[in-house]
């Protein structure tokens, strides 16, 4: 029996087949469609049928406000087609298979949990860097969502003024690494690359990459220690593809550690690493999470 499970982000949908062990047996991915969600169920009805074995079901990690209970996706994060509509239903009538759905980075944080770096860990957050920033926290040992499911949606914390910066203001917008690389761009007036070239420029010591990745880093950085004061957690974890990059972590924890040297307190350092799973997490926990629910364990 397979598993299809489903990483879908504002630029790619990552998907990958598993094994009931959760092991991935093959993987890929395709450019997510920004027009309607027709067209992003047919991106995911041409990857669920070119396999023919036999197939458990639909795993789907999304951005976005989701009750996990029903499937319905309050607000759609950056993908707005799917705003106030029930997926799972949907998607279970289209494929005629089981489906469960769940946020991103509460995904990514439930395979941290289950088999990486937050296994054991009482009180942790999970951030993971991509289009946005997708944000759970762990609290006693178990994923908390608030009363409108909207804990961890750090990225819409309000950094700047909003009536000057706009959605410039937002933590997504600062922190989202395609928002980071085109800001590297334009400061050194070539055309729009990808990150994995941005992060060389700034290996190999390009002025203005390195100081715009330490801007980058100091920002990140307050809106963690904002959330230290918040939830005091043990331990954070960096996920998305960026995160396999040690520059991303070593930046970040560099800066972390610089600002606590600044402070004219003490205050507990963070245990900062990347996510165990790296890109694979949001995959690894949307999985975990459709078996739970075929446990009756949901929650």
């Amino acid at each position: 029996m397979k598993y299809l499970s489903i990483d879908a982000g504002g630029t790619f949908i990552k998907y990958a087949w598993l094994d009931e062990k959760a092991n991935i047996l093959t993987q890929g991915k395709k450019p997510t469609p920004r027009t309607t969600k027709e067209d992003f169920l047919a991106v995911i009805k041409e990857i669920w049928n070119h396999e023919s074995d036999e197939k458990g079901g639909l795993c789907l990690s999304l951005p976005g406000t989701i009750n996990n209970q029903t499937g319905f996706v309050h607000q759609g994060g950056s993908l707005t087609y799917h705003h106030q509509f029930n997926i799972k239903e949907y998607y279970e009538k289209e494929l005629q298979t089981h489906v469960e759905v769940e946020n991103d980075a509460r995904c990514a944080a439930l395979a941290e949990m289950t088999s990486g770096h937050m296994k054991g860990i009482q009180n942790g957050i999970v951030l993971t860097f991509g289009t946005g920033v997708g944000g759970c926290f762990i609290i006693n040992g178990n994923i908390y969502k608030g009363t409108h499911l909207l804990s961890g949606e750090v990225s819409a914390l309000i950094c700047k003024d909003l009536k000057t910066y706009g959605h410039d203001a937002l933590l997504g917008n600062m922190a989202g690494i395609p928002s980071f690389v085109k800001r590297v761009c334009e400061a050194k007036g070539v055309e729009k690359t990808d990150g994995k070239t941005v992060f060389k420029w700034i290996e190999h010591g390009d002025e203005i990459a390195v100081k715009m990745f330490k801007e980058y880093c100091y920002d990140v950085i307050i809106q963690l220690m904002n959330l230290q004061l918040i939830i005091d957690p043990q331990r954070v974890c960096l996920g998305g593809g960026v995160s396999e990059n040690p520059i991303f972590i070593d930046g970040i924890k560099k800066a972390m550690e610089d600002f606590y040297n600044s402070l004219p307190y003490p205050v507990p350092h963070l245990d900062i690493m990347s996510c165990a799973h790296h890109n694979d997490a949001n995959l690894k926990g949307a999985f975990y999470h459709f078996q739970r629910c075929m446990r009756g364990e949901r929650q």
